[in-house]
């Protein structure tokens, strides 16, 4: 089924086709775990910073229509 990519190994018999099945399957688990990974963290980066300013903007208007001391704000 497959090979070490030199086509003299590979897999003859029903266990090592098991086990080469097996191999693989756990290879592709890793490889989407690392990519979702990666991908998760490159997205969320955005996210944050789209986050802060969200806050930020609604923490501004709390302080316009409360008339909340300008202090304050800034200790805020």
């Amino acid at each position: 089924m497959t090979t070490v990519g030199y086509g003299d190994f590979g897999a003859y018999n029903g266990f090592e086709m098991g086990i080469t099945c097996i191999w693989m399957f756990i290879g592709v688990i890793v490889y989407a775990i690392v990519v979702g990974t990666l991908t998760s963290m490159f997205t969320s980066e955005g996210t944050i910073a789209e986050n802060l300013a969200l806050k930020i903007k609604a923490f501004e208007a709390f302080a316009q229509d409360t008339d909340l001391d300008m202090d304050l704000k800034k200790d805020i």
